[in-house]
């Protein structure tokens, strides 16, 4: 049996691996942290962009609810005496070709409201009937009648101008006046036409953050699976084990146990193995790099 001092051999192979494996290891390790920070930089740029349309949203929809109340108050102005008087239904006066606009679903809530406020504001003409002195003016009406709805101020309002409408006619009956001429104000005021204008810029710019949120979840989902960090991580796996470990593993090397020349070959085989496992993992990034 031949015999060969294999000690420097196995050292040299298993220093050698371990310092390209470290060397590797390294570029693996440097890649991974720029795809964390990248990718923790993208879901900052999600949290951003996430505050950003909530704040935009809320603004949007606070903006909206102040157009749609006052398409609504100049829907009950100009129709009051239709709903409250003949008793017509609403849904027969909406056009939406015509301002404001706005569909029977947009307009019930509030028309609603009107219709309970009518029911209240029957009880205090009731009263007031039965001796009570009708206020001269609205201010003093809302202020000193007992209300069932105090939040309501404009709906009390609409009801009282109509009433206060018919006693100037010298009506002596609890019925509305069948002229009423409703102070319509269509939204033509600086204030209207802004909030408009606002509400406009602000539908566009959740659109363009939508669009933005979009492009970086799809961003996201490369950083949630890169290229070749697990198979470069078994690739390295693979070259501690034979080329690292296992030769360790023979130090010191024994005499007249095994073959030497047969183990000198392994370890040389499993080091040429380790390196061409290397390397093809190198020249494999390197090519998918390069393509992209």
């Amino acid at each position: 049996m031949l015999k060969i001092d294999l000690n420097g051999l196995i050292s040299t192979v298993a220093a050698s691996t371990a310092a390209i494996v470290a060397i590797v290891s390294g570029l693996l390790f440097s890649r991974l942290l720029s795809l964390s920070s990248e990718k923790n930089g993208i879901l900052r740029r999600l949290n951003e962009l996430k505050a950003d349309i909530d704040l935009r949203r809320e603004q949007f929809l606070e903006i909206s609810d102040w157009l749609l109340w006052d398409d609504a108050k100049d829907f009950i102005n100009e129709h009051a005496y239709e709903i409250i008087m003949n008793g017509t239904n609403f849904e027969e006066l909406v056009n939406t070709e015509e301002y404001p606009y706005r569909s029977t679903d947009e307009l019930r809530p509030f028309i609603q409201k009107l219709i309970d406020v009518k029911e209240d504001f029957h009880k205090i003409i009731e009263e007031i009937n039965e001796g009570d002195e009708f206020a001269d003016n609205f201010n003093d009406f809302y202020q000193n009648t007992k209300l069932r709805y105090s939040d309501r101020r404009f709906y009390y309002e609409t009801l009282f101008k109509l009433f206060d409408t018919e006693i100037m006619k010298g009506s002596s009956t609890y019925g509305y006046l069948n002229t009423y001429l409703p102070d319509v104000s269509l939204p033509t005021s600086n204030e209207y036409r802004t909030k408009k204008s606002e509400r406009d810029r602000l539908e566009g710019e959740i659109k363009n953050i939508e669009y933005q949120i979009d492009v970086q979840k799809k961003s996201l989902i490369n950083y949630e699976k890169p290229d070749g960090l697990w198979s470069g991580l078994l690739v390295i796996i693979y070259s501690c084990t034979v080329g690292v470990i296992w030769p360790v593993t023979l130090l010191p090397y024994p005499s007249n146990i095994f073959d030497d020349y047969l183990t000198k070959w392994v370890v040389l085989g499993w080091f040429i193995s380790a390196l061409f496992a290397l390397f093809s993992y190198l020249a494999w990034s390197t090519y998918r790099l390069t393509r992209k």
